[in-house]
């Protein structure tokens, strides 16, 4: 098993005024890794799959995973993610060009004479059309993550006209990277 080691690093200066930011965590207990660049199209497709026990080539035991990023390497076009969970509640994200997208599993707790597993991606999203009221340590509305599907998406305009290379090509790479126990 290994340790995932994540960094965040913001620094700006204004008026000669430092706002730098730099966070770090590690996730333990990591024995499975995977990396890959996948080019999306302005069709809906789908990167992550989750399920309960089997596993494949873009497909996770939703219990195991621990980290998510996806990372839209394009230069000229931001990235349309659709997160989804079991009770078919979705919510839409637009990731800018060149930016990242992280979604974390539950870790195992282990600490103050407590030890419980985590829960990696159960459980873990929300995303009715409602006002969200009564959230508390139980609130028992989450379901499981169980896909992640993505979209270039480019101007009409600019499509249209050509402008955006071949035709209406529009497409960006994009990197996924998934780290589960």
């Amino acid at each position: 098993m290994a340790n995932l080691k994540i960094e965040l690093r913001e620094s700006i200066k204004i008026n000669e005024n430092l706002y730098d930011s730099y966070t770090k965590t590690t996730i333990t207990g990591i024995n499975e890794v995977s990396k890959r660049i996948v080019t999306v199209p302005t069709t809906e497709s789908e990167l992550i799959a989750m399920a309960s026990a089997s596993i494949g080539a873009g497909t996770f035991a939703e219990k195991d995973v621990r980290y998510i990023r996806i990372t839209n390497q394009s230069q000229d076009f931001p990235l349309m993610l659709t997160l989804k969970n079991e009770n078919n509640n979705e919510f839409i994200y637009k990731l800018d060009k060149e930016s990242s997208f992280i979604y974390t599993g539950e870790r195992d707790f282990i600490g103050k004479g407590i030890h419980y597993s985590g829960s990696g991606v159960i459980n873990s999203l929300d995303a009715a059309d409602n006002v969200i009221t009564g959230v508390d340590s139980s609130y028992e509305n989450l379901g499981d993550l169980v896909n992640i599907t993505a979209m270039a998406s480019g101007s009409t305009q600019r499509i249209t006209s050509g402008s955006v290379g071949s035709g209406s090509k529009v497409q960006c790479n994009v990197e996924l990277f998934v780290a589960s126990i």
